[in-house]
């Protein structure tokens, strides 16, 4: 993908396209697992909801995101 791409805000306001493609590019550098993690982390940053979940979590006590296996 061409970041200067005309359609590339087309793109990013697909969910399903945009979630599929952050999986890809998580892959080439993780196994399907930790790739899973990482590209939802990656569309939780990008919509704002890591935000969310934060708040979620800390109004319940309980760890919300789970940091994939290679940041420990």
């Amino acid at each position: 993908m061409n970041p200067n791409d005309t359609n590339l805000y087309e793109f990013l306001d697909d969910p399903a396209r945009r979630r599929f493609w952050l999986l890809i590019k998580a892959l080439e550098s993780a196994p399907l697992g930790e790739a899973v993690a990482l590209a939802k982390s990656a569309e939780a940053f990008v919509t704002g909801g890591t935000e969310a979940l934060q708040e979620r979590g800390a109004a319940d006590g309980t760890i919300a995101l789970q940091l994939p296996a290679w940041v420990h």
